[in-house]
């Protein structure tokens, strides 16, 4: 009966279009992540950013809803509802909301990875060299603050590798240089360190 069972399997995976499996793989993928990233109580990163001209490199540290980002002389805290963005070169402080709904890994690192919902379809662009790309697609009224994002991670480990995010004609790159657990303790927001820092408070 198994076996039955087996080769009737094999049999309506044949009949099924490619670009059907080809979806069902990306919606693997991405479940299979985000379920990763989910479980770690606590990881970081180190990355290098590209737009246009511009190269940086830095790292974020997450655990739980908070982070700490750092790029050249910038450093970001976020404690999940409040975001402090330290400028050292300008010795100015601008604190907002944290926005909870953005995935992008420059404005909200603890969602970066996480598509689990309807705002994102996923389709699978190419396997190679190790490697699978997702490409995520807004779904129409989703809100989703960016565009198009494509994802790519290791193939059999699922580490991601880059990812990319479109606005408005343009692109931004994220390459995955670092990843790895993090046990902290995680860096917070202290005030008193920048005591004669402006302080903008938008919210």
């Amino acid at each position: 009966m198994k076996k039955a069972v087996v080769c009737l399997l094999g049999v309506v995976c044949m009949l099924l279009p490619p670009a059907v499996l080809a979806q069902s793989r990306a919606e693997e993928v991405v479940a299979a992540l985000s379920a990763q990233m989910r479980a770690l109580e606590g990881y970081e990163i180190g990355f290098e950013v590209a737009m246009g001209e511009y190269r940086g490199t830095g790292s974020y540290f997450v655990s739980g809803d908070s982070y700490y980002l750092v790029m050249g002389d910038n450093e970001v805290f976020a404690d999940g509802s409040t975001r402090f963005e330290v400028s050292n070169s300008r010795r100015e402080i601008i604190v907002g909301e944290t926005d909870a709904a953005s995935r992008s890994l420059l404005d909200n690192p603890v969602r970066a990875f996480d598509f689990l919902d309807s705002e994102y379809a996923s389709s699978l662009l190419w396997v190679r060299d190790g490697a699978t790309a997702v490409l995520l697609t807004p779904a129409a009224g989703s809100g989703a603050p960016t565009g198009n994002i494509t994802l790519v991670v290791a193939t059999a480990s699922l580490r991601p590798q880059s990812i990319v995010y479109d606005f408005d004609g343009g692109q931004v790159t994220v390459r995955i240089l670092r990843f790895g657990p993090f046990a902290g303790p995680l860096r917070t927001f202290d005030r008193a360190a920048y005591p004669d820092y402006e302080w903008i408070d938008f919210r």
